[in-house]
């Protein structure tokens, strides 16, 4: 007798959960859109790109937040290049330098004015800079990107890239290069499906995301293992073996060597720099594994190669290595502050020869 009532109670609760799934499905279909205008949403200043998988928004203005309550002025021009807000309007198609690289040669967290591609621009102001870089770049699409502007006609004299520690962990856990595009690691079929159905539920879509996003982050406390912790995958592969060996490292080398060749080919002088995260700060030394690699790479390839390790190590001596990180970095944060772009633009200007 009892199972018999557990099998109608369930059968009933399953008939309610269906109708009451299907109703919110309905209702998100049709009015999903509409509810969204009413949820917080940060603003997203890249858009998605065939190519190189995203770029940046094209002629595009807003304040947008990195840390918690505080928000900067970014701006970009015609070709969707950040730029000083009073040249949005910009339009060229022949630099004298381009520099790429991913977030930090972006300026994430600053008005343009403060970072060290900004501070470079004003500083050189004969010569017409662009900033192709963008968050989340490494040397996979540092290649297809600029094999692609030079396709479409882009002309630089110089280009100068920026190479990041988390540019290991991007190209072998975050993309795939094929047919000379950019792919993510997870499968089209599947990101297919993902926006189709944000499309048709936006809500629930976003709602999913928001949980998704809040699990990650209570994952990641419990683990225990931030961007100042010897296990930081994207970070301690300098100084920890644990993570990234020779195959990972030789990946991203190669693409390195895949645009060294590409811009050779068309008369373009190519530089490197390279600059330390808060963990190499405090795990790390100024001989660290990517100087190496990196010098060993720009022997008989670049023009300058603009190696800031040893500008932070200096003061090591006389500062406690947390201090440093204070100093010159973003609170709770991998990415420079103010001060630390002002080391980055000194050692350009004390190494780069007009």
């Amino acid at each position: 007798m009892i199972p018999l009532l557990t099998k109608i109670l369930m059968k009933k609760i399953s008939i309610i959960f269906i109708i009451i799934f299907t109703l919110v499905l309905f209702i998100d279909f049709f009015f999903g859109s509409y509810l969204l205008k009413f949820t917080p949403k940060k603003i997203d200043h890249t858009v998605s790109h065939n190519v190189f998988d995203h770029d940046l928004k094209k002629n595009f203005k807003a304040n947008l937040e990195w840390s918690p309550g505080e928000t900067y002025l970014f701006c970009s021009d015609k070709n969707s290049f950040r730029t000083f807000c009073n040249q949005m309007d910009t339009d060229l198609k022949n630099f004298d330098i381009g520099f790429i690289g991913d977030s930090f040669t972006e300026g994430v967290g600053l008005n343009y004015e403060d970072t060290f591609v900004g501070k470079i621009s004003k500083n050189f102001n004969n010569l017409k800079i662009a900033n192709l870089a963008a968050v989340s770049y490494s040397p996979s699409i540092y290649f297809t990107k600029l094999n692609y502007l030079i396709e479409n006609g882009y002309k630089f004299k110089r280009v100068i890239i920026f190479f990041d520690i988390s540019d290991i962990y991007d190209d072998n856990r975050k993309y795939k290069f094929k047919d000379n595009k950019i792919l993510r690691q997870k499968s089209k079929l599947l990101s297919d499906i993902q926006k189709s159905l944000k499309s048709a539920f936006p809500f629930l879509a976003y709602s999913s995301k928001t949980l998704k996003n809040d699990l990650f982050k209570k994952q990641e406390v419990i683990k225990k293992c931030d961007y100042l912790d010897y296990c930081h995958e994207k970070s301690s592969w300098t100084f920890n073996n644990k993570y990234f060996g020779d195959t990972e490292i030789n990946k991203s080398f190669n693409f390195m060597e895949m645009t060294y060749r590409l811009l050779n080919k068309n008369g373009i002088k190519m530089s490197v720099g390279i600059y330390p995260w808060p963990s190499q700060i405090v795990f790390d030394n100024r001989e660290s594994k990517i100087v190496k690699l990196m010098s060993d790479f720009c022997e008989n390839r670049c023009e300058f190669f603009f190696n800031n390790f040893p500008d932070f190590f200096d003061e090591i001596n006389a500062s406690n290595k947390k201090d440093i990180v204070s100093k010159y970095y973003i609170e709770g944060d991998v990415h420079f502050n103010s001060l630390g772009n002002e080391k980055l633009f000194r050692n350009f200007v004390n190494n780069f020869i007009n």
